[in-house]
């Protein structure tokens, strides 16, 4: 079994590094030692902050790895690039992670290549503020940070000056991107690319918790969509990734339906979506191991994937936004629907990111969706 290097080891990466290793494969995990609680599922864990690249790079050179992945971990892309060019692993180049990475070079690229994106302003300060021309509601957040962090809808100019002091404290840089509000439907598009070729996997239906942080709280695969639609989300994103020069990873795209039947790419990462959606849904809807498969690329054994199930699939987060959840999970014996759940045993805190939900439960079903709600 060939070896592969792991950047990160905190909980999010929890249900990657669980069907990694039921996999069999040789795991070097390489991350930050406070939060590790992923170290145990690997061969060789070296407790290294993994912002540092030499040291990582020295670490795979020893361990002689195959390939390097960060999983969901956006963080890591610039260490995993850097090891990538210097080993000549497999992955994307610089270009891509710049392109990526930054939510305003990535909305010049996309609409460069004539893709249809929300109109935008990269604001640096507060001064730069009164330049900015769109019709509110807008979005303020944070050029270069993931996870429904600092995202605020501005209703009107007043509320302004606080959006924009939010998104700033979440940012990396210290930069924030202001744009148009798409109203309408959400979505993740799921794809792998090799050698510039792009596999669409699946796409997911997003509920969020709208206006105003937008943390998401229900994920359904597949997307309630006409072929039509089917059809015009996979030739955007395709080609928006070419745009964007991911070549050689996973990805997860975020796109909009609007009311008028438009489509807005959001945003895209070149690495695995989180929340289960990449880990779990789309093996349960889809019956190809997304794991497994970016795994593969990485250590230079891909194949083309192959889609030989149509389930649904999904997952819905318990937060004080949805209380009604959490009876389904302390139940669920009862429902032969769920096939994993986790409840936590800290108390709920107010819900301004993804982080701050108290568990969940993954179902998958032949003919429909799960809803044991009765709405």
């Amino acid at each position: 079994m060939k070896k592969i290097a792991v950047l990160g080891a905190d909980d999010n990466l929890r249900p990657f590094y669980r069907q990694a290793k039921a996999l069999g494969y040789s795991i070097v995990g390489i991350a930050w030692a406070e939060g590790a609680t992923c170290k145990d599922f690997c061969d060789t864990f070296y407790p290294v902050n993994f912002a540092q690249k030499e040291e990582v790079l020295e670490i795979c050179k020893k361990e002689q790895i195959n390939g390097i992945i960060s999983f969901c971990l956006e963080s890591a892309l610039p260490t995993l690039t850097y090891v990538v060019q210097e080993m000549g692993l497999v992955g994307n180049s610089y270009e891509c992670l710049h392109l990526t990475q930054t939510k305003f070079a990535q909305r010049e690229a996309l609409e460069h290549a004539g893709i249809p994106v929300p109109g935008y302003y990269l604001v640096k300060n507060e001064e730069q503020l009164s330049d900015i021309h769109l019709r509110y509601p807008i979005i303020v957040k944070p050029v270069d940070a993931g996870g429904s962090q600092g995202i605020c809808k501005v209703e009107a100019p007043e509320q302004l000056l606080e959006a924009f002091h939010i998104a700033a404290q979440r940012s990396h840089c210290g930069d924030v991107i202001v744009e148009e509000f798409v109203d309408g439907r959400e979505f993740s598009v799921e794809f792998i690319s090799h050698q510039g070729k792009h596999y669409l996997l699946q796409i997911t239906d997003k509920e969020t918790s709208g206006a105003p942080r937008f943390v998401e709280v229900a994920h359904h695969q597949p997307a309630e969509l006409s072929d039509d639609v089917w059809e015009r989300i996979r030739d955007m994103v395709s080609k928006a990734l070419t745009a964007l020069h991911v070549e050689n990873s996973a990805s997860h795209t975020e796109i909009k339906l609007n009311s008028r039947g438009e489509l807005f790419i959001i945003e895209t990462g070149a690495r695995m979506g989180g929340d289960y959606i990449t880990s779990d849904l789309v093996r349960l809807s889809t019956g190809y191991d997304f794991v497994k498969g970016a795994i593969d690329l990485a250590v230079g054994d891909f194949t083309e994937p192959v889609l030989d199930k149509k389930f649904h699939s999904g997952i819905y987060f318990y937060s004080m936004l949805h209380p009604e959840v959490r009876p389904v999970i302390e139940q669920h014996e009862q429902y032969p629907e769920i096939v994993e759940w986790e409840l936590s045993t800290h108390p709920l805190t107010e819900v301004r990111s993804n982080a701050d939900r108290g568990g969940y439960f993954i179902y998958q079903t032949k003919n429909e969706r799960f809803n044991p709600f009765g709405k």
